[in-house]
């Protein structure tokens, strides 16, 4: 909002709250009186609108959480050397651990030997290319059978300053076992 149309308004809320001071001797502390009232108006309608920006602020934030957690493929936040920041509820079932065991620890840890090699150059073509880079290993669970996942990735929005990329893992199990 202009300052000018908040300065309208505000006179404007004023004017219907009291009638004006009759000017008289007094006249320049009545208009410095006015001027604070204003100004106190200014300040609540600056207050309503920073509220309402607030709530439409957690609303999204909101959203945006159940969307994360709650989405059909795991995303996890990484840094350049493979160490887990962040990881979504399917991140979590696709990796057959908790949450607290997947952050602080390396990506690698839970790729079987044979995919390190290829994970690590995929890690790396990450953060110099900042473009979309893709590539396909396999998850090793305790006592499970492999999971084949296909990992896209994408260096953050700042241009890797912070070392973080942004990471989706699907599920292509089923796919690589009708290919074979």
């Amino acid at each position: 909002m202009k300052k000018t149309d908040l300065r309208q308004q505000a006179e404007a809320k004023l004017s219907k709250r009291k009638t004006s001071p009759v000017m008289d001797a007094n006249a320049d502390p009545l208009r410095l009186i006015h001027e604070l009232e204003v100004h106190q108006i200014e300040l609540e309608m600056q207050n309503e609108e920073l509220l309402q920006a607030n709530a439409e602020l957690e609303s999204t934030l909101s959203q945006y959480a159940e969307l994360y957690a709650f989405a059909t493929v795991g995303y996890f936040t990484l840094t350049r050397d493979g160490t887990i920041r962040r990881a979504n509820l399917t991140a979590v079932k696709l990796m057959g651990v908790g949450l607290s065991e997947l952050i602080k620890r390396r990506f690698a840890v839970f790729i079987s030997p044979e995919s390190r090699i290829p994970f690590s150059t995929f890690l790396d073509r990450v953060f110099t290319s900042n473009n979309k880079e893709t590539c396909e290993v396999t998850i090793q669970k305790d006592g499970s059978n492999p999971l084949y996942v296909q990992i896209e990735a994408i260096v953050d929005s700042s241009g890797g300053k912070d070392g973080l990329c942004y990471a989706i893992v699907s599920d292509i199990t089923d796919r690589k076992a009708r290919n074979q």
